[in-house]
């Protein structure tokens, strides 16, 4: 019994610990949106505003220890051939399907040629 209590004890940590890594690593980069899509998983009424930026995939969610709740409204002006500045925080862990959070942008140009 104090193995199940400890295992569970052990997994609330390590999950706690995860979500807060995600308000950290906080990295300021450039990218021409590519493209942008709404991800509705399965069973569930929310939904995942994901944006890619030359390869990379990134997602817009509010964070609430950060009081950020405009994700919409940042997914909504982003505009795919744009180039940006973005804030971002957070990590992509593949496994757990976690992406790195826009959490600000700046246009820095209005149309970026194809080839660039």
């Amino acid at each position: 019994m104090k193995k199940i209590i400890f295992g569970i004890i052990t997994c609330l940590i390590i999950i706690s610990c995860t979500g807060c890594i995600g308000y950290m690593n906080e990295q300021t980069k450039e990218c021409v949106v590519k493209d942008k899509w709404i991800k509705r998983p399965s069973g569930s009424n929310d939904e995942l505003y994901l944006i890619n930026c030359g390869g990379i995939t990134y997602k817009v969610s509010d964070l609430l220890f950060k009081g950020k709740f405009n994700s919409a409204d940042i997914y909504g002006n982003l505009e795919i051939g744009k180039k940006y500045k973005i804030t971002t925080t957070g990590y992509r862990w593949g496994y757990f399907s976690e992406y790195q959070n826009i959490n600000d942008y700046e246009l820095l140009e209005e149309e970026v040629r194809e080839n660039e």
